[in-house]
C-alpha cells in the first residue's frame, strides 16, 4: 500500500506514478488543519511549516487513514522534505499507526535536501519495521526513478 502526504501535490503525483507501476493501492495522509500557501512559507520563521519543523514535540492532527493498512506487508510512505526532514504530519502518522511487522520504503520529493534523516527517523520511530532504503525523485518525470528504486529494493516485477 502506498501511503503518502502531499501539501502542494507534488508528492502526490509520484505516489499516483508508483500506484501505476506497482498496481498498489494509494491512501493520502490529510492534516485536520490543511496546509495554506502562507503556512508553506520556508523563507518565513513565523509559518506553520517553519514553527512544526523546529519543535521536536510537534505532531499536527491528521484525520483517519481512509483505509486499513494492517493486512498490507509494504508500505511505500512518501512525503516532501521540509528542513531537512519529514514534515511533522509523519511524525503524527507513525505515532498513531503500528507499522511493526512490515517493510517501509520511504519516498520523497525534495528540491535540495536528501531523505537520509528523515529514513533514521522513520527507523527510530518504528524499531519492529524493516526501513528499505529510501528514494529522493523529482515530480516532474518520476518513472525511472521509481523502476530503478523498486528494482534495488527488491519490490517485485515492474
Amino acid at each position: 500500500m502506498i501511503v503518502y502526504f502531499s501539501a502542494t501535490g507534488n508528492t502526490r503525483a509520484v505516489a499516483e506514478e508508483l500506484s501505476e507501476i506497482t498496481g498498489a493501492p494509494i491512501v493520502e495522509i490529510i492534516p485536520e488543519e490543511i496546509y495554506t500557501e502562507t503556512d508553506l512559507d520556508y523563507r518565513d520563521t513565523d509559518s506553520r511549516a517553519y514553527r512544526e519543523s523546529h519543535d521536536d514535540s510537534a505532531r499536527p492532527a491528521i484525520k483517519p487513514l481512509d483505509a486499513d493498512i494492517i493486512g498490507y506487508g509494504t508500505i511505500f510512505l512518501g512525503f516532501p522534505i521540509w528542513f531537512g526532514d519529514m514534515p511533522k504530519v509523519l511524525y503524527s502518522f507513525l505515532d498513531e499507526y503500528d507499522l511493526s511487522g512490515k517493510d517501509i520504503a520511504p519516498f520523497c520529493t525534495s528540491g535540495g535536501s536528501g531523505i537520509t534523516t528523515a529514513v533514521r527517523n522513520i527507523a527510530e520511530m518504528e524499531g519492529d519495521a524493516d526501513v528499505l532504503d529510501g528514494l529522493r525523485v523529482s515530480a516532474g518525470n518520476p518513472r525511472s526513478a521509481l523502476v530503478s528504486w523498486l528494482t534495488a529494493i527488491g519490490s517485485g516485477e515492474h
